[in-house]
């Protein structure tokens, strides 16, 4: 009777400690955002905190957090950069795409049109999002060339379906929490997303892993 309270009191530790450092890793990603002025340092802290997130996952993690994500984010700096700067390019025209689709301009285009070239856009929008966050997923695990880490992000969302629904309902079920309760927002606004993604992109790779390149 003993051995139940105890195993109890030890898995809420270890919930407590899991929690703690996913706060942790939050604020080494806004860190990491910070320090690389939004634009150069976003991405560079996604695949880092992606890295440190998977070893919590696997539980191969050490105490060294602050430690690791560093070492990946300098190691990853350049790199993650060149990836993503298809992606804030992306982003930049999405941006304007749907501030003329919502602003006056869009009003003088016909109403069938408007929402035939909202929808596109809407769906353009969902696609990049799939493939930013397999393209940070990709960068934790492999060192390959900025244009074949491209085509990969991009194409496995579309291959990969069932991971793709998983993906964007989960991270679409986190923002509707984060909306309610904004409090989470500065404690794992960025952690729980990317530890969501990196495990749902993760698994898809690990079940492809003869096909892609080795792990760096």
């Amino acid at each position: 009777m003993n051995d139940a309270p105890l195993g109890w009191a030890g898995r809420l530790m270890d919930w407590l400690r899991f929690s703690t450092r996913l706060v942790l890793v939050n604020v080494l990603f806004v860190i990491g955002a910070l320090a690389g002025l939004v634009v150069l340092g976003v991405f560079p802290a996604a695949v880092a905190a992606t890295t440190v997130l998977g070893r919590l996952r696997s539980g191969s993690a050490g105490d060294s957090l602050v430690r690791d994500f560093l070492t990946a984010y300098k190691f990853h700096f350049l790199h993650a950069n060149r990836v993503g700067s298809a992606f804030w390019i992306a982003g930049v025209v999405l941006a304007l795409d749907f501030a003329t689709l919502l602003g006056p301009a869009g009003n003088e285009v016909p109403p069938a049109v408007h929402a035939v070239l909202l929808a596109l856009s809407t769906l353009a929008a969902i696609g990049t999002a799939a493939a930013a966050a397999t393209a940070v997923a990709l960068c934790s695990r492999y060192r390959d060339s900025v244009a074949r880490t491209w085509r990969t992000a991009f194409m496995l969302p579309l291959v990969s379906p069932v991971m793709s629904l998983s993906l964007l309902l989960t991270l679409a079920a986190a923002a509707v929490v984060f909306s309610g309760m904004t409090v989470l927002v500065p404690l794992v606004g960025a952690s729980v997303p990317l530890l969501i993604s990196g495990w749902l992109v993760g698994r898809r790779l690990a079940g492809m892993e003869p096909a892609v390149p080795s792990p760096a």
